[in-house]
Formats: C-alpha cells, structure tokens, sequence
C-alpha cells in the first residue's frame, strides 16, 4: 500500500480498483483528463495520483502545467505505472512526480505480508491457546 500523509487526494484513472487506494484518504475519483484542473480548483487535493496508461501523451503536458503555476506547488504528485523505465521515469521525476506506484510491486506486497501476518499471527494463538489448553485440564 502507498503511503500519502494527505488528507484529500485526486485520482484521475480509469478505474480505482487499479490504483491502491489508502482507506482513510478522502478520494476524489475522475476518469477525464479534462477535468484535472477545475477539480483542484474546486476541491483543492493535497496529493494527487496519475495513471500514466489513462494520460498518455498528455501526462507531459499536465505535469509541466502542475510545475509551472505556483497555486499547485503543494500539492505531491504520484504516479501509477505497469512497470518501471529508467529514462520515462527520469523524465517524469525532472516534471515533478515525486513517488512512483509500480502495479508489479503491488503485486508482490501483499504475498509478502500475508506470510508474515500469517506466521505472526499463528505464533501469538500458540502462545494463547496452549495455556488454555493446560488450564483446562
């Protein structure tokens, strides 16, 4: 899960079940490119996520507008991509993403955690159920 210590946070792609969503974030979802601006002017986002699949050729063209107005400078740029490439991401990084959210990093976080929750979580009921256990006979 990525972490965003903003309250409000933006989300322009084409579905939400794509783009790992904090749970205690209030989430404005858009799936029009057009409509990035007036959004933030109407709700002003802290932190926004950009699907870089659903922007395409526009991503340069909007970032470069985010860096350049001083009204968006507080506002921290994420952006969701399939896969890391060095140059791409170079380049976005120079435009003003500051955190990249990799969909095959994604996929491999929660196997990880699951076994360690997993593993945790049957060591703390061992230590619980066997005194249990002999307090019961």
């Amino acid at each position: 899960m990525i972490r965003i210590k903003s309250g409000k946070l933006l989300v322009v792609a084409p579905a939400t079940s794509a783009v790992p969503i904090p749970s205690k974030k209030q989430v404005i979802h858009i799936t029009n490119p057009d409509r990035i601006f007036p959004v933030i002017h109407a709700q002003l986002p802290d932190s926004i996520v950009l699907d870089y699949e659903l922007l395409g050729p526009q991503m340069e063209k909007v970032l470069r507008r985010l860096s350049s107005n001083p009204f968006y400078h507080k506002i921290k740029i994420h952006c969701y991509k399939p896969a890391s490439h060095t140059k791409v991401d170079d380049f976005l990084h120079t435009l003003g993403v500051r955190y990249f959210i990799y969909a095959e990093d994604i996929k491999q976080q929660p196997v990880k955690k699951n076994k360690t929750v997993k593993a945790l979580s049957e060591m703390l009921e061992a230590r619980m159920i066997s005194p249990m256990a002999e307090a019961s006979y």
